[in-house]
Formats: C-alpha cells, structure tokens, sequence
C-alpha cells in the first residue's frame, strides 16, 4: 500500500532530524574522543622528556636514547590531532546538503558529495594510524629505556 503524502512528508521529516541528530552525535563524539586522545598522547610524550631531564643520571644515560621517540611521538599526536579536525570539519562538510526542504520536495533531497565522503575515511583511518604511531613511540621509548638500563 502506497503512502499518502502526509505519511511521506511525516517520514521525510523523521529521516531530516535523525540526519541533525547524527550529525551533532558525530560532531561531540569527534571533539570528546580527539580532544581526550591527544591530550593523553601530548601529556605521555611531553612529561616522559620533563621527567628524564630533571634528574642529571637520567638525563646524561637514557634521555638521549629516547629523546627522538618521544618527540616522534609528539610531532605523531600532533598530526592525529590535525587529521581529527580535518575529519570533523568533513562532516560538517557533508551536513550542508541536508536541509529542511527535504522534507516536502524531492528536488531537496542531500546527495552527498562521494569525494567528501572519502576524505572523511582518509582523515579517519590516517588519524587512527597517526594516533597509534604515537602510542608505539611510548613503548618504542619504553623498551629503548630498558634495553639500556638493563645492559649498563
């Protein structure tokens, strides 16, 4: 049984607000995961070289075996950090072709840009990778650390 238009416009304007929905869902979790992410990854990195060059021991025998990992790691969250902003500002991107008229003319329905879409899978799993490089750098710094330590 075919829907009256009523029915259709009624589930055009369900469909146009759990796209607004999602969109500010993606929008918080983007900023709450990235800006957590980064800030533990930054803090890591940055405290581990604080924390070896406050001691003359440490800083003279282990800082510089595992300087160049942390500020690998650094440079690492940092990249992560862009990538994230890169893929939020996609989606906001990819929100501008949904809009109220959706609801009552096809003509307004959001056709969503596909190379947009693929930037937002590029920034994605680029800033995944960057973020897991970054963590790596801590154990990388960890075992260089020990490896050290053990041997002298």
């Amino acid at each position: 049984m075919p829907m009256t238009r009523e029915e259709a416009i009624e589930v055009r304007k369900l469909t146009y607000e759990d796209y607004q929905k999602s969109k500010r869902h993606a929008f918080q979790l983007n900023a709450d995961y990235g800006r957590w992410l980064i800030a533990s990854l930054l803090l890591v990195h940055g405290a581990s070289i604080v924390f070896l060059t406050q001691n003359d021991r440490l800083s003279s025998a282990v800082l510089p075996s595992v300087f160049w990992w942390h500020v690998t790691g650094l440079l690492l969250a940092f990249l992560c950090g862009f990538l994230v902003w890169a893929n939020w500002s996609f989606h906001a991107r990819i929100y501008e072709a949904v809009n109220p008229g959706m609801i009552y003319d096809d003509a307004h329905w959001p056709k969503f840009d596909d190379g947009t879409n693929r930037w937002i899978n590029r920034t994605h799993w680029s800033g995944v990778a960057a973020g897991i490089f970054s963590a790596l750098c801590i154990l990388g710094s960890a075992l260089t650390a020990y490896c050290l330590m053990r041997t002298g």
